[in-house]
């Protein structure tokens, strides 16, 4: 059976009455130039379909969640289209420049079972970004904290996964690390403020101001999943009482609501008189012979 190349050869010569050389030559470009083009056609016929896969309907009652996961999984399958596209594009080229293609993945079996061997963290990563992407356990835009680092999910690949910190620094993650993470964006979050009251304040009437601020916010925001609790003392300090105010919330507005939290308790205790801890330092005096 004759090739692309021998036959789109023979219908050159026939058009342009060429003969020899020149219409291999020529039929071979032709096909080469026709395999890129159909390539570049395929691959933006791919993005569209894929675009228009993952688009959500507009008024849906889980919008927000299906698109947060189209901008997760549609850059990495317009990615693996193209390089699949590529590779096949890559098939073509070889094959009409002459060079044997069978005996190139021969090698290329061997090579790769040798580098397999040694890259299999690389293979550990990749496992475990395919699991990650399609059991949806995190979205482009999540917030998540991996060891001691919490950032926003910018995006997610197969091989490794970029945060961006809350510093602004971008880190890049290899998914083989993420096999233990904290999500903050699933289901709800808990909000939690944590004050100090010097020693000498009177407990109750600071936990009541507590009581009133978190009563307050919830009936003016509307973010509270459930009422506010006041959990009382959690711990002491050298010159400080600390007490906590917390609540359930969505996961995407707690930073905000602890922050807004904050400062409304901050000026309800001003407000109040009731005063915030007293400073310690403490002061070492060194003498000849040893430490006083």
């Amino acid at each position: 059976m004759e090739s692309l190349a021998e036959a789109l050869g023979g219908w050159l010569a026939k058009l342009l009455r060429l003969e020899g050389p020149v219409v291999a030559l020529l039929a071979r470009v032709v096909t080469i130039a026709g395999a890129l083009l159909l390539t570049v056609i395929a691959y933006r016929a791919l993005s569209h379909l894929i675009d228009r896969l993952l688009r959500p309907l507009e008024g849906a009652a889980d919008y927000s969640q299906k698109a947060q996961r189209a901008r997760t999984l549609g850059p990495l399958l317009k990615s693996a289209a193209l390089y699949l596209l590529a590779f096949l594009a890559l098939v073509v080229v070889l094959r009409e420049v002459g060079i044997d293609i069978q005996a190139i993945l021969v090698s290329a079996g061997v090579v790769g079972l040798a580098i397999g061997l040694g890259a299999q963290s690389l293979i550990k990563d990749v496992i475990t970004g395919f699991f990650l992407l399609f059991e949806g356990l995190i979205a482009v835009g999540d917030v998540i904290e991996v060891g001691n680092t919490v950032g926003t999910v910018e995006a997610i690949g197969l091989r490794v996964t970029q945060l961006r910190t809350l510093n602004g620094a971008l880190r890049v993650v290899p998914n083989g690390e993420l096999t233990q993470f904290a999500n903050y964006n699933r289901g709800w979050a808990r909000a939690v403020v944590d004050i100090g009251i010097a020693w000498e304040e009177d407990v109750r009437r600071a936990l009541g101001a507590l009581e009133a601020v978190g009563r307050r916010w919830a009936e003016e925001s509307r973010q509270a999943l459930e009422p506010p609790q006041i959990q009382g003392i959690v711990r002491f300090g050298d010159a400080e009482v600390i007490l906590r105010l917390q609540v359930k919330v969505l996961p995407a507005q707690r930073f905000e609501i602890e922050n807004e939290l904050r400062r409304r308790i901050l000026e309800e205790f001003r407000a109040g008189g009731i005063r915030e801890p007293k400073k310690i330092f403490h002061v070492v005096q060194e003498r000849a012979g040893g430490t006083a």
